[in-house]
């Protein structure tokens, strides 16, 4: 992802989780994510470690997400937590999760948290991925099945991703939308196709006042 080159030969037991370099047993600079994961040197150098280096992060993208017409009605603190607090009994890799309560006919969106450590690119695509669960509660969406859902903030992160013009926010993009996971990869060509065919705006009114696509 990062355009480092690497011997496809060469058999590597692990990887980095976040950007997929292979790992050669003898190189430093590899760190744990999880305890059963590892990331690069390259994608520790660039992690987002601290709570006070997030905050230098998340304004840029509120106002990103916001030009997008995906703005919160109430702003949702955004935390960051240890992947391994984030991954207890997660079945896959999990980097963001949006906190919400919901009592009879009103969900309150808690909060966003997201895993300590991502790159800053990695960072960004998560909290537009959360922003738009929370923008989905905020305006009543509920009772979505989760390919919808899930598909919708797959489809803000890329559009987020998309605005980096970088090649590595183009890679992650694009393998997003290759991912072959029938919720998180399905669910994102599923909408990004109906978007296609008649635009965000249908789409999003159609999401949210009907809980499916038009």
């Amino acid at each position: 992802m990062h355009g480092e080159v690497t011997c496809a030969r060469h058999h590597a037991r692990e990887g980095c989780v976040l950007c997929g370099r292979p790992r050669d047993g003898g190189e430093s600079g590899w760190s744990s994510f999880t305890a059963t994961t590892a990331r690069c040197p390259t994608c520790s150098h660039q992690a987002v470690d601290s709570q006070e280096e997030a905050r230098r992060h998340i304004p840029a993208v509120r106002r990103e997400m916001a030009a997008l017409g995906i703005q919160l009605d109430q702003r949702v603190r955004v935390t960051l937590v240890e992947p391994d607090v984030i991954n207890l009994g997660s079945p896959g890799l999990c980097l963001g999760r949006t906190l919400q309560r919901i009592e009879e006919s009103v969900t309150d969106v808690l909060g966003i948290e997201i895993a300590r450590g991502l790159t800053a690119t990695h960072f960004g695509a998560t909290v537009a991925h959360e922003i738009g669960h929370a923008w989905l509660a905020q305006r009543g969406a509920r009772g979505l099945a989760k390919p919808l859902e899930e598909g919708l903030c797959e489809l803000f992160s890329g559009a987020w991703l998309k605005r980096r013009g970088t090649e590595f926010a183009r890679t992650m993009r694009r393998v997003a939308l290759e991912n072959p996971d029938p919720v998180y990869g399905a669910g994102y060509r599923m909408v990004r196709d109906a978007v296609v065919s008649h635009g965000i705006a249908v789409v999003l009114d159609s999401v949210c006042t009907r809980s499916r696509l038009p």
